[in-house]
């Protein structure tokens, strides 16, 4: 439970570089218990990154959460509650 509290908080601050802190960050490898870090070539690195149109989708979700969690607390008739 605590490493997958501690992986949870780790990927909260990093994002989307996760998967290749943890394939290139002592630091990370040594907390998660992984042995020494692994070498990758350039191919290896462009194939990791996330396209244009997957970032763009990710976004277009996030943005549409938010409005809708938003547009909650803004609704007039979320306000209505009893007076007496």
């Amino acid at each position: 439970w605590v490493k997958k509290h501690t992986y949870d908080t780790f990927k909260e601050v990093l994002g989307s570089g996760m998967q290749y802190h943890l394939q290139s960050n002592e630091f990370l490898r040594n907390v998660f218990e992984l042995g020494p870090p692994v070498m990758l070539d350039a191919a290896m690195l462009k194939t990791m990154k996330i396209s244009r149109f997957e970032r763009h989708l990710y976004n277009s979700a996030a943005f549409k959460a938010r409005t809708k969690a938003r547009s909650k607390c803004r609704d007039k008739r979320a306000d209505v509650g009893e007076f007496f």
